[in-house]
């Protein structure tokens, strides 16, 4: 499959560390592009793709939104200013919902990764990194195209194992969390791709897989 991945810093895999050339290792027999720009928020990479482009791919992971929740933690703005919290969401969700329906003309098929904020446990970037995940989660669900990936599950299994620290920051990743990241996402791709084959999708090994939503 020709597999394009639409994101920020995590996806194009600086600063910190990087899960996409663990994840070319475990899909050799994959066409992998790297669409990840570090700083993009939603808009930045909705107004990025319409300028750049992208050609015809077999399916496409979208995973952004932690810059804007970072960017929602730190801003104060006042309701009826046009950048409070609650008038970001809205704007934000509008740009998500243009940004899936111009892939899906580009996709077949959609994976929409949550975004998360980890590490940080009851700070508000977590809050708002919550809120933007069931935001996003709740566009993909109403396509039909869509798959959510949740790698909550994922990093939480990993934890119990004694695997970490995941962050630097709670945002960017550690070597463990890139592990943790490219099992998770290698796992959601077979099981498409299992789907394809009409064999129905595998059950990967326990704490691999994150939650992938259909």
């Amino acid at each position: 499959m020709r597999i394009a991945f639409l994101g920020d810093s995590l996806t194009e895999g600086w600063p910190g560390a990087a899960y996409f050339p663990l994840l070319q290792r475990r899909l050799p027999h994959h066409e992998l592009l790297n669409r990840g720009k570090a700083g993009d928020t939603v808009a930045d990479l909705w107004a990025r793709m319409q300028f750049e482009g992208l050609g015809p791919v077999d399916l496409a992971v979208i995973w952004v939104g932690a810059n804007d929740a970072v960017i929602g933690a730190w801003d104060a703005s006042v309701p009826g200013s046009g950048w409070s919290w609650p008038e970001r969401l809205a704007r934000l969700s509008g740009d998500y919902d243009e940004l899936l329906e111009w892939t899906e003309a580009r996709a077949p098929r959609l994976v929409v990764v949550r975004p998360l904020i980890l590490e940080a446990e009851g700070s508000l970037w977590e809050e708002r990194a919550a809120e933007v995940g069931e935001a996003l989660a709740g566009l993909a669900a109403a396509r039909s195209t869509c798959r959510e990936l949740d790698l909550r599950p994922a990093f939480a299994t990993a934890a119990r194992s004694g695997e970490g620290p995941f962050t630097t920051d709670g945002v960017h990743f550690t070597d463990a969390g890139t592990e943790v990241v490219a099992r998770a996402l290698a796992s959601a791709i077979g099981a498409i791709e299992a789907e394809d084959d009409d064999h129905g999708a595998t059950e990967p090994a326990d704490g691999d897989e994150g939650e992938l939503v259909q």
